[in-house]
């Protein structure tokens, strides 16, 4: 494809930016608006994990542990939060909990609160309720309240990073007698918490609404009504940001960014995000015939599309492909600045590839939920056509929803993974969702079954405690998915915000927005 060609497609699939007027300020401080693009169905968490959701949950909910990104932007350092201390012998890890936080209810949060938090029966048992959770509870054997306010974890095998996973979802505590009683659904559409805010009503077509917890252990947030309202169209929330109606707005496309920056009275809010927008190959022989269970085609794929191209020309310099999978600068010491693709962008060997496979042209579809990422619908139809330069015929399908998404018939699945799961350690892209148990090789839409030499060393990776050693099995693990190949990871997401003058809003590298604390101020 040349420049000529290229810049046809760009120009086909972006909109032309304009000039905006001031808005018009809100005087309301007691109260924020957020206008976000999307909402989900609940926000359990974790049944109802998204990035939509992901947003709210620092609001209602509070952790065990923290990630302290402001005295640490970059994501290394750990403190207390619900639990006021940690340590561990052996595979027992006893977990010290703060005394008199309340939960929304009014009920005092307890040892048996936490207990049941991270217990099998709510996450990791054979028949939980809430069973995404066994993804983030692997190796548990057991979870006991030892004391009003101690718990133990105790693992398979010794876990040094039990402390990092009580940062993310596992660790938002949970009212246990509240939650038998309403049940995982109930529980999802009427959530109680410890966290700033406490929910008034939540409604996924509409809104979250949202109070400030006057009882909050760590004191009063600064508004005392936080909004988020369902507004899908970019247009409708750019006009209640100009109107004064929203105080936020979330989601600007990249291309209509500079109406914000012209804009009087509002200021632009851009994060890189621990998350990667992918491609799934489906591996697996369903549908009947699949091409791309040959390895050779699905290296074809990858080297018939000038990923960096698309990235520089849909995104400038705001964000970037990793050209070798899961070399992530956020992992340190795990990360290699020098490292080398092992397929990189080449259209001859990319044809020759395809020659190769014996790939007769049949069509390979590509299902995509429309509109969810940034940029995502725009560079599908990039890579299409750079797939048929190739001699590989996909056909994007934009769909409505995930539930369309997931159905089969589909040769190739747009998803997008988390990588924060461990701070620093690249536990979670590589081991949590390509695992046997993860969600690519467990899900109703499941795409590839890992091989056994991925399961071994993969185990091997879990299981290790010695930094050297782990980093060693995570080159190897690494090696053995790239020798695959069952995806492509496209870049790094980005989140953006326009925010009124008067708001400071300080981002984390998540999709959530911690609408309280030092992270954000009037």
């Amino acid at each position: 494809m040349n420049r000529r060609e290229f810049g046809k497609l760009m120009m086909s699939t972006g909109l032309a930016a304009g000039m905006m007027p001031g808005l018009v300020l809100a005087a309301n401080t007691k109260e924020l608006n957020v206008a976000v693009e999307a909402l989900w169905q609940n926000i359990a968490p974790i049944n109802g994990i998204s990035n939509a959701s992901i947003r709210i949950f620092p609001n209602i909910y509070d952790r065990l542990v923290e990630i302290d990104y402001l005295n640490d932007p970059s994501g290394q350092t750990l403190i207390p939060r619900l639990a006021t201390g940690w340590e561990r012998n052996g595979k027992v890890w006893t977990i010290t909990l703060r005394d008199g936080v309340k939960f929304h209810n009014g009920e005092t949060m307890t040892a048996e609160d936490v207990a049941f938090t991270l217990s099998a029966e709510r996450l990791w048992g054979e028949e939980p309720y809430e069973p995404r959770g066994r993804t983030y509870t692997a190796g548990f054997v057991r979870v006991e309240a030892t004391g009003p306010l101690t718990v133990e974890i105790e693992t398979a095998d010794e876990d040094i990073n039990i402390p990092g996973k009580l940062s993310g979802f596992i660790g938002y505590v949970v009212p246990k007698a509240y939650y038998l009683e309403k049940g995982v659904d109930g529980f999802g559409q009427a959530p109680v918490g410890t966290g700033p805010y406490q929910v008034t009503r939540y409604r996924g077509n509409e809104a979250a609404r949202l109070e400030a917890f006057a009882d909050h252990w760590d004191g009063a947030p600064p508004v005392e009504r936080l909004n988020f309202l369902l507004v899908p169209e970019y247009a409708g929330r750019l006009a209640g940001l100009a109107t004064g109606e929203f105080d936020i707005i979330a989601s600007i496309p990249i291309d209509q960014e500079n109406q914000i920056e012209t804009m009087e009275g509002a200021n632009l809010i851009r994060k890189q995000v621990n998350n990667y927008t992918a491609v799934l190959f489906n591996t697996r022989n369903d549908p009947e015939g699949n091409p791309l269970q040959n390895q050779d085609l699905r290296y074809a794929m990858i080297q018939a599309i000038d990923m960096d191209a698309i990235v520089q020309a849909l995104f400038g310099g705001n964000t970037f492909f990793p050209s070798v999978p899961f070399n992530f600068p956020e992992y340190g010491k795990f990360y290699d600045a020098a490292a080398k693709p092992r397929l990189p962008y080449d259209l001859e060997a990319a044809r020759a590839l395809v020659a190769k496979s014996g790939y007769k042209g049949e069509k390979l579809i590509w299902h995509i939920t429309r509109g969810f990422w940034t940029n995502y619908d725009a560079a599908a139809e990039i890579m299409v056509e750079m797939w048929r330069e190739a001699g590989i015929n996909v056909e994007a399908q934009f769909l409505d929803n995930f539930q369309l998404a997931y159905e089969r018939p589909f040769h190739m699945l747009a998803v997008s993974g988390g990588t924060s799961f461990i701070p620093g350690d690249p536990y979670q892209p590589l081991w949590l969702d390509w695992s046997p148990t993860g969600v690519i090789s467990s899900a109703s839409w499941k795409t590839w079954d890992p091989t056994e030499r991925f399961v071994e060393i993969g185990a091997a990776y879990a299981k290790s405690t010695d930094p050297d050693e782990r980093k060693a099995l995570f080159l190897e693990l690494s090696d053995e998915w790239q020798r695959v190949t069952p995806g492509q990871y496209m870049w790094k997401s980005l989140a953006n915000w326009a925010v009124r003058d008067g708001i400071s809003f300080v981002p984390v590298p998540e999709f959530e927005m911690r609408l309280h604390g030092g992270y954000l101020t009037l």
